[in-house]
């Protein structure tokens, strides 16, 4: 089988795809998955270039997939050989993995493949965090790298509360931001005086998914600090929330996959085969893609949203 891993911290092009014998019988409380897709995210490469150092190199990639189930341990009940499942871990991108039980669940009716991918990490998270902070409808709220995979879910769920969603991204994908029904603004330039300006009457919540640019802003114009959730990595040293998700939380994983069903939540998804996963990441990390990049190991998995924004 073929695993995406690394020996040495830094670009994309340390990436390789290894081939190594398949994963033994699942333990007691394991499934084995024949991996179908599975997302990327900012994380993989904060690891990956060293910033979040692995231990023990060579390390894998990968943190969320969707996939069927091959084989069960004799402990686990809520999945069956042939299920299409998805779930989370650490270096999940390869064809076959055997993964902890409570990391996997059934993959909800009405999503693809491709969808279920990009469910355990990103759009869990964003969730979280909307769910940390009590926005009320009428409220006013900032989110910073809003064209990402946990910011393009996170500004959808705070527009269907009724907040007015000032969204941070490059100019490129204000079009599709504007579409979703959230306010736009070029994170370049002012920050603090971009922000008073679309802010007349002040503002209630602020969501940083990309760095301490944003915590500084809010801090300026009196966001208290318990209305600043941050994911970036940055919040500790503000003493701000950082709220995220922990695990898998098949409940709000379902709820998701109703909001895709049902057409209320779009996730633009950017895919690549297996073989061009060097690739995949240089689109993430160097060119910057709206919404979420997931591999494919399978080519019959299903375009999730055909007419993607450009990059």
């Amino acid at each position: 089988m073929r695993v995406a891993k690394y020996d040495r911290y830094g670009p994309p092009e340390v990436i390789t795809l290894a081939h190594e014998a398949d994963p033994s019988e699942p333990g007691p409380d394991e499934v084995s998955i024949r991996v179908v897709a599975a997302g990327l995210n900012p994380a993989d490469s904060k690891m990956r270039r060293g910033r979040t150092p692995i231990v023990e190199l060579p390390a894998r990639i990968g943190r969320e997939f969707s996939g069927i189930a091959i084989a069960v341990g004799k402990d686990v009940s809520h999945i069956e050989v042939g299920a299409e499942v998805l779930g989370t871990g650490q270096g999940v991108m390869a064809d076959i993995i055997s993964s902890p039980a409570n990391l996997v669940m059934a993959k909800p009716e009405g999503i693809t493949f491709d969808h279920a991918a990009v469910l355990p990490v990103a759009a869990q998270t964003a969730w979280a965090a909307v769910e940390s902070q009590s926005v009320k409808p009428g409220e006013v709220v900032a989110v910073s790298g809003a064209s990402g995979g946990v910011g393009v879910v996170m500004c959808q769920l705070l527009r269907d509360l009724g907040a007015t969603v000032i969204a941070t991204a490059s100019p490129r994908n204000h079009v599709y931001l504007e579409g979703m029904g959230l306010i736009p603004l070029d994170y370049h330039g002012d920050l603090v005086a971009s922000l008073e300006e679309f802010t007349p009457k002040g503002l209630h919540h602020v969501f940083d998914n990309s760095g301490h640019e944003m915590i500084e802003a809010a801090l300026e114009l009196g966001v208290p600090r318990e209305n600043i959730n941050s994911i970036s990595g940055d919040g500790p040293q503000f003493g701000v929330p950082t709220v995220g998700r922990v695990g898998l939380n098949p409940p709000i994983i379902t709820a998701l996959a109703e909001k895709i069903a049902d057409g209320s939540l779009i996730i633009p998804i950017r895919t690549q085969p297996f073989d061009e996963v060097r690739k995949a990441f240089i689109d993430l990390e160097e060119i910057g893609v709206f919404g979420k990049v997931v591999v494919r190991m399978d080519d019959t998995a299903e375009e999730a949203m055909p007419d993607l924004p450009p990059a």
